[in-house]
């Protein structure tokens, strides 16, 4: 069986939280969670979740060179993502283009993750208590910056310096994959000049909802 279409076997003994997703559908959740284990996972641990082996380490660190999405593409690690997508029906060559984009910052990113916690929100972590000093993982200020990316290399700077703040795990990939399809799919609407979705759909509003959120938590305990 080929490696970019065999269907891994899930383990039942550990459930995973149902996820929110507002930019990928639950088979593509399915299809990034499974490929991160088999990139990331040393062999022992996969074995949790999937009789697949991982792949050569090479093949994540090759991904963590790169620094831009065309240099993503090129990658196998990649590829071997790309190739386990849902294809959609009648795209547009624009269309593709957009979604090889967002796949490819995706990938460029979630390569970093050493290890997560499904249903946990970048926002959330970000925004707890760093070894009860009072003060969140990431200042205010750096996250007032993460909120305004604006070009996908920002964006995926910014989130890899993120990730770092928090040793690079804790966080669902899902979650981490859906706040970027989330960030391209809004760039997408603008271009098309189409009216922006509801404010609680929109990523601004879903990470600084978690992480002022999880400052309340010990703000309020402070006080």
């Amino acid at each position: 069986m080929n490696e970019a279409t065999a269907v891994e076997t899930v383990s039942e003994a550990r459930p995973v939280p149902e996820e929110r997703l507002l930019a990928i559908s639950r088979d593509e959740a399915f299809q990034v969670r499974c490929w991160w284990q088999r990139l990331t996972l040393p062999a022992a641990e996969l074995k949790h979740f999937s009789d697949a082996p991982p792949w050569p380490k090479g093949v994540r660190a090759t991904l963590r060179r790169c620094d831009a999405t065309e240099a993503a593409m090129l990658t196998e690690g990649f590829r071997l993502l790309w190739h386990r997508l849902p294809a959609p029906q009648g795209e547009s060559d624009k269309q593709r283009n957009h979604r090889l984009q967002t796949w490819a910052s995706i990938a460029l990113v979630l390569a970093e993750v050493r290890a997560e916690s499904p249903g946990a929100t970048l926002g959330g972590e970000l925004g707890k208590e760093k070894n009860k000093t009072g003060k969140p993982h990431m200042s205010e200020l750096r996250f007032q910056r993460l909120l305004a990316c604006r070009t996908p290399g920002e964006l995926v700077t910014h989130l890899r310096r993120a990730l770092a703040l928090i040793d690079k795990r804790g966080v669902s990939t899902v979650y981490l994959a859906d706040n970027i399809a989330l960030w391209w799919a809004e760039r997408w609407r603008e271009s098309q000049g189409w009216a922006a979705s509801r404010p609680s759909q929109r990523l601004a509003f879903q990470w600084a909802n978690d992480y002022f959120g999880a400052r309340l938590q010990y703000q309020h305990d402070n006080d």
